[in-house]
């Protein structure tokens, strides 16, 4: 029997229908929330990743601008982004990775307000997170949990395995399934035998960025997989899920694409929201 497939479009189209709703109220009141995409020259793909991210916000109502700091030195990029955040018409900052230049980018990162930073990713906010009392959650994890709750999927008492241990994905997503009462393993592409930890999961997460890593023999029947990757292979994007084999073991799968993808987008965009209502 196969999986029942999830519609990560629709549900993050219905999600955008409610922000829509949302910034149209704001916008009545006086405030028109902003989302400022700062990069120091991005490569192909992240220049796709902003240009969705923009569209994507049109369709809401929310303002956006893409600021390039290349020309700009270490210093002075972190005092532009420092006087950005004073900005009190810009609402979100987020920074479109990889930054070139940069060994460590939680220096530049840091420079972001924790009541802007929409992608959850300054020091103050990680660890906000870290003692449940999150102000900004990451989009992509924020999505996942949101498609969890759509499709009815309990938390509390599973076993979930994350695969992928980053600040952007993983590592948020592992604490947001601890205090949802889960048993949480974590995993990564270099684990000996990935498969001891992803056969007792009742959740699989697999967000390692490895195409295929997870085939039908790494998982229990009737487990719920979500497919976080995103891998571009000949052309066309691939997650870190062998779908067509999952699907016929797994009982809910996300696809890629379609999936975790543009929940992603909306939940970046709700946490923009979010801010611009806490500002008022």
């Amino acid at each position: 029997m196969s999986a029942k497939i999830i519609d990560g479009r629709k549900i993050a189209q219905e999600i955008a229908n409610d922000l829509i709703a949302e910034v149209s109220s704001l916008s009545t009141r006086g405030t028109v929330p902003k989302l400022v995409i700062i990069g120091i020259n991005p490569d192909k793909r992240a220049q796709v990743y902003i240009r969705m991210k923009q569209r994507r916000a049109e369709e809401v109502g929310i303002t956006t601008e893409f600021i390039d700091i290349a020309d700009k030195t270490p210093v002075e990029q972190q005092k532009f982004v420092s006087n950005l955040g004073e900005d009190t018409t810009v609402h979100g900052i987020i920074l479109q990775l990889p930054l070139m230049g940069w060994y460590d980018v939680q220096d530049l990162l840091d420079c972001i307000p924790a009541n802007k930073d929409v992608d959850g990713l300054t020091s103050i906010n990680q660890d906000l997170l870290e003692t449940g009392n999150p102000k900004f959650i990451p989009a992509t994890p924020l999505g996942v949990i949101e498609i969890l709750k759509q499709s009815h999927i309990s938390i509390n008492d599973k076993t979930v395995c994350v695969i992928g241990r980053s600040n952007l994905v993983g590592k948020p997503l592992a604490v947001l399934f601890k205090q949802a009462g889960a048993k949480v393993l974590v995993g990564h592409r270099q684990v000996e035998n990935l498969t001891n930890l992803t056969r007792q999961a009742d959740i699989v997460v697999a967000a390692a960025g490895s195409p295929g890593l997870i085939t039908s023999e790494m998982i229990q029947n009737h487990a719920v997989v979500i497919d976080v990757g995103i891998n571009e292979i000949d052309g066309k994007l691939q997650g870190d899920v062998d779908f067509e084999s999952v699907k016929n073991k797994a009982s809910i799968i996300s696809p890629v694409p379609g999936g975790v993808g543009p929940m992603t987008v909306v939940m970046l965009l709700s946490n923009v929201v979010k801010a611009a209502k806490s500002s008022t």
